[in-house]
């Protein structure tokens, strides 16, 4: 991390606060307990906020993290660092194909681990019953609007009825 010049004014914090132990800790000595995990970076929406109506060039297959460096990466931050939440994000989660399977193994490895979702809810409604049954503990949805027009504007898709069914 690059640092400010010693001329600069500035004060900067150690590293690390000595006698901080294991996990993951700041610089100001503050523990961080929850994981938040992108699994892609693919949407089924066009948000006005987030992408371009065109969409945008997704990443290639191969620079996304498979199901087994997914499960690798939660074991070694609950194991190793401390996590003890975790949310899953993307992107929207609800397009990886594989997305209730890697919920099952975390699972089957953390069996107490909260895991948690954010979506869109755009297909929740097709999946909500088997990512229940996987393991997933919470789900966040991120809602525009109510209002028809203005979900669709916001989102320019017009998807809000998949929305609330899912919600349902």
């Amino acid at each position: 991390m690059p640092q400010p010049r010693e001329d600069a004014g500035l004060s900067v914090p150690a590293a690390r606060p000595a006698g901080a132990g294991a996990g993951l800790v700041d610089r100001y000595g503050r523990r961080a307990t929850d994981m938040r995990l992108s699994l892609t970076d693919k949407c089924n929406l066009r948000c006005t906020y987030c992408m371009p109506a065109e969409g945008l060039e997704w990443l290639a297959k191969q620079a996304v993290m498979s199901a087994e460096e997914i499960v690798r990466i939660v074991r070694i931050g609950v194991e190793q660092l401390g996590v003890r939440e975790l949310r899953l994000t993307g992107g929207e989660p609800l397009v990886r194909h594989d997305l209730v399977d890697i919920i099952a193994e975390l699972r089957r490895n953390h069996p107490d681990l909260p895991i948690s979702m954010t979506t869109n809810g755009v297909g929740l409604a097709r999946k909500a019953a088997p990512l229940k049954a996987a393991g997933l503990t919470r789900i966040n949805v991120s809602l525009d609007s109510l209002h028809e027009e203005t979900f669709t504007q916001l989102t320019r898709r017009p998807f809000l009825d998949q929305v609330l069914a899912g919600v349902d």
